[in-house]
């Protein structure tokens, strides 16, 4: 089906290509898309549908086609009317068996009268055991290829720039608004999803490719301007902030995306328009395809899309379409003018189309149906700046409500209006300009003349200008509105859907039937229908299916399109891997100054957060007894301590903890717990009191960063009038813990210029001196193990030294190191929670236990509304300590708590105790079954179910914490 050369073809005649496809050598050219080639090679049929199992073609040949994805070596989900063929690619169809032609799991088909909207939520509710059973055979239908567990990591790339203008979209429209805004002096950065600039002048006639070339050489001379190709605009955030998703070559997957970060002056939108399909029954068949698609396939890549064709046209690209056909030499056997009354009924045929069948009742054989039925207008950037686009029934599409977008924002080309191509560049050039002067600063009131509305008193009248009310820029004398030309719209008829049932949404399967039966079932709005029915929320996101999926809502309703409006689009505008948006895997690495003696004495590494940490040296059990009967120094750097100084520090504390922090004395340690603005629980850890406007607080080792910009964004949001000054010093020192029955003995040994005695330094108090000869040193005596304990924090540069001294001087008590492991055991005896492992983003305050630290009848403090509100209604989960039936049974943290078939709770915390000698467990349970005795069932990962009960206190070990204060 390859063409002779065609004057725009992009494809390189001398350089062939090979690729497989289901297993069968393909030879295309370079410039090739796969599709591309595989339509020149005489492929027809490229997917199976995600319901029934319908053999799907071409209907787009772009990137936006629903029946092209395919899967490309280990890669899924792959865009194949849009990505390049590369020699040697293994490409294969997605969820077919045994093949692509014969698909058994098209029997779905002939159960498709049974497999009407809302079908799911309707069958696989009851009854509530078999849900598992369900799920095994519903995967089985889940079309979205596959990923081998081996596939190396990706290294994606991320980057940020700051341009003036950005400009989305690189038709005439966005290359004209470039190139005047960029000899404006501003820098502009184009962004064109395809990888050619010049939008459908690039499949136009010999005028139009003049046209392209003329303004792209001028775009590659204007040194202002940075194009990206290849690439698309995910979404608009506040502020301009604007995220590009870039495609870097042919790599495949994350590696060959880049995720750019623009923060623009200005955004031109300049997306141009999306050829929608039209309803009818077999409208899906490979060989149905839009006017554009088959204009593509002849004009880019010189492949003809078929024999015999008929054609349904409402608008000139239609006509245009059927000029290329018969240049092509394919036979155009009828033409359905949908302006005259022209109309398809349906199409029919197994593989593909056979015949169609027109509005006079002929039947016509054929094997091609091009539709050119209207447009749609992605204003997805426009909805996501504040926009509500308007319906026209003029023109049969939306379009954008100027009066609802910010300053910061323009629109130009035929998302704006239509026009002749002169009309269009000659908007987008004033467009473009007035975005360089917005960019400047320049403060003017801006006028934008809407589609049909010529006259200014009339914009005026109709509210439409933007910006009205802003006073103009005095200082550059400019006090005139600045109006830009209008553009005019075009009739077109309201062709969306024919008499017969046809495809609505080619990604999940849904018909205008299953539209109108979720109307029927009180799903009437555009937004529950699309819920309900998924209409819109395949790959596609609604680019092909939103118009005429409200089309039939509207009609099902009996209302207006204006009335029913559309659904919303939402970011990202296409699919972004997971990769591409965490970026690039920078991940610093951080030691504490003791790393390289817990190297040479064999630690076993944790990484947790950026710090590499010893989990344990051979043995937990044992370092946790030894911390027990004896003596044992940890390494607790990463801590994270911030050195608070000020008057306005205690108002600080009392504003961000939920308990009193106004009479802590100086040399008292207090503990503290802090919520978000929710309730949840964010962080905790102790401060102390070292001076009368100076304390010292400690977080999470992996809440350090946080806290800081917690208080931070307190201090100069809130409250810029406080004389607090924060700096973060987890690095500043070394820091280690000494936990035992022998602690106190050890540390009189290293340590000068304090009293050591229970009476002098009590628990909960800190203290400052010399210890193992190293001033500025600060000792608090806190328990976090429920042994008596000393946390040090010393110089970083002399946390070695006095690691080393420790265990020296304590060599004759039994002192020696332990890791992470033992650490968690030793405070899960002592029923103390982690924040992040005992709690998740949904545990607030009373959910973890704090009912004795929350102090509501201070003043306001953060989170404290929402901490009330939990307190009166009683409501959420509870943090138990459950002690198993089985002493030999330890459960998997994550294990559930269950009643039947309900969920009931989780394992939070789970070790075996080497010093009581049965599991310790902390739990989340909810609320009536948190009274101490209640028995629980917990389920562990192999489904067997053991028996619990909840325990008085979360301490399983000395409860009343008197082994901390001897």
């Amino acid at each position: 089906m390859r063409l002779a050369a065609q004057p725009g073809e992009v494809i390189d005649r001398t350089r062939p290509v090979q690729f497989s496809w289901n297993g069968r050598q393909v030879t295309g050219f370079a410039g090739d898309t796969i599709v591309s080639a595989l339509a020149a090679a005489g492929e027809r049929v490229f997917s199976r549908s995600m319901k029934y199992h319908r053999p799907r073609g071409v209907l787009t040949a772009s990137y936006h086609d629903p029946g092209c994805m395919v899967q490309v070596g280990d890669e899924p989900n792959v865009r194949g009317a849009h990505r390049l063929v590369s020699g040697g690619i293994v490409v294969t169809s997605q969820n077919t068996w045994p093949s692509l032609r014969f698909d058994v799991k098209a029997v779905n088909q002939l159960a498709a009268p049974f497999l009407t909207a809302g079908f799911y939520y309707k069958t696989f509710m009851r009854p509530r055991f078999a849900w598992p059973a369900y799920e095994g055979v519903l995967r089985r239908f889940v079309n979205g290829g596959r990923v081998s567990p081996d596939t190396p990591p990706a290294h994606p790339a991320k980057r940020y720039v700051h341009p003036d203008v950005l400009v989305a979209g690189a038709g005439p429209a966005g290359m004209a608004a470039a190139l005047a805004a960029a000899r404006a002096g501003a820098s502009v950065l184009l962004v064109e999803e395809e990888r050619q600039l010049g939008g459908h002048l690039r499949w136009g006639n010999e005028a139009d490719l003049a046209v392209r070339t003329d303004l792209a050489g001028r775009v590659a001379a204007e040194p202002g301007i940075e194009v990206l190709t290849d690439a698309v605009v995910l979404g608009r955030y506040d502020g301009n902030w604007v995220a590009v998703l870039e495609r870097r070559g042919e790599l495949g997957g994350a590696e060959a995306e880049r995720l750019v970060k623009a923060r623009a002056k200005t955004l031109v939108v300049a997306p141009g328009l999306i050829e929608r399909p039209y309803v009818f029954a077999g409208n899906d068949l490979p060989g149905v395809m839009l006017s554009t698609a088959v204009r593509r396939l002849i004009n880019l890549y010189a492949v003809r899309p078929g024999e015999r064709a008929v054609v349904l046209s409402a608008n000139p690209e239609g006509d245009a379409a059927i000029a290329d056909l018969k240049r092509a030499g394919v036979q155009v056997v009828r033409v359905e003018d949908a302006r005259l009354g022209g109309d398809i009924v349906a199409a029919t045929g197994r593989m593909g189309v056979r015949s169609v069948q027109v509005a006079d009742g002929t039947q016509v054989s054929c094997d091609l149906l091009v539709i050119a039925a209207g447009w749609t207008a992605p204003t997805s950037l426009l909805n996501m700046s504040g926009d509500r686009p308007v319906y026209n029934p003029r023109a049969a599409r939306f379009f954008p409500d100027l009066a609802r977008l910010p300053r910061e924002v323009l629109v130009t080309g035929g998302i704006a209006g239509d026009g002749t191509l002169d009309e269009l560049t000659a908007h987008a050039t004033a467009v473009g300009a007035e975005a360089a002067r917005r960019a400047a600063g320049i403060g003017r009131t801006w006028l934008q003349a809407i589609p049909g509305h010529r006259d200014r008193a009339a914009q005026a009248a109709e509210g439409t200008q933007v910006g009205a009310g802003r006073p103009a820029d005095q200082e550059h004398g400019d006090d005139e509105p600045v109006v830009l030309p209008a553009l005019p719209v075009d009739a077109h008829p309201e062709l969306f859907a024919g008499r017969t049932n046809g495809f609505v949404d080619f990604s999940e399967d849904v018909t205008a039937k299953d539209l109108r039966a979720a109307v029927a079932e009180g799903f009437d709005s555009a937004e529950l229908a699309k819920r309900f029915t998924t209409a819109t929320m395949g790959p596609l996101q609604g680019k092909l299916e939103t118009v005429n999926a409200a089309a039939v809502v509207a009609a099902a309703i009996g209302t207006s399109m204006a009335e029913t409006g559309t659904t919303t689009w939402r970011p990202p505008y296409v699919p972004i891997s997971l990769g591409a948006l965490a970026g690039p895997a920078f991940e610093p690495v951080r030691y504490s100054p003791m790393q390289p003696w817990h190297e040479a004495h064999g630690a076993v590494p944790l990484l947790a957060g950026a710090w590499i940490r010893p989990d344990h040296y051979g043995d937990p059990a044992a370092e946790a007894r030894n911390v027990r009967e004896r003596v044992g120094i940890i390494d607790v750097t990463p801590i994270g301590k911030l050195d608070l100084r000020g008057p306005d520090v205690a108002r600080l504390l009392n504003l961000v903890y939920v308990n009193k922090w106004s009479k802590l004395e100086i040399g008292r340690v207090r503990y503290g717990v802090m919520c978000a603005d929710d309730g949840v629980v964010l962080d905790d850890g102790v401060t102390g009191r070292l001076g009368e406007d100076h304390y010292l607080m400690s977080t999470t080792s992996s809440g350090a960063a946080t806290v800081w910009e917690w208080l931070e964004n307190w201090l100069q949001t809130e409250h810029p009038d406080w004389i607090v000054h924060v700096t973060p010093v987890t690095t500043a020192y070394a820091s280690m813990n000494v936990a035992g029955p022998q602690a106190r003995t050890l540390i009189e040994r290293v340590t000068q210029g304090v009293d050591l005695s229970n009476e002098a330094f009590g628990y909960m108090h800190v203290r400052t001196g010399r210890i193992a000869g190293v001033d500025d040193c600060v000792l608090w005596r806190i328990g976090f193990t429920g042994e008596l304990s000393y946390e040090l924090h010393v110089p970083a540069s002399y946390g070695l030294h006095v690691w080393e001294t420790l265990l020296e001087r304590g060599a004759d008590l039994g002192a020696a190191p332990f890791g992470v492991e033992a650490q968690r055991i030793l405070r899960l005896e002592k029923g103390h929670f982690i924040v992040g492992q005992d709690t998740d983003g949904l545990t607030k305050g009373y959910s973890a236990g704090l009912d004795w630290a929350i102090k509501l009848d201070k003043g306001d403090f953060a989170g404290k509304p929402e901490l009330a509100w939990q307190h009166d209604e009683e409501s959420g989960p509870r943090l138990v300590a459950l002690q198993t039936a089985e002493d030999s049974v330890v459960p998997d943290e994550a294990s559930l708590i269950t009643e039947g078939n309900h969920i009931a709770g989780r394992v939070t915390s789970s070790r075996m105790s080497p010093t009581l000698g049965r599991p310790v467990c902390l739990a989340q349970v909810e609320a009536r079954l948190a009274a101490a005795g209640t028995e629980v069932t917990v389920r562990l990962p192999t489904g067997r179910l053991i028996k619990a009960r909840v325990m008085p206190h979360l301490a399983h070990l000395d409860p009343d914490g008197g082994r901390m204060r001897v």
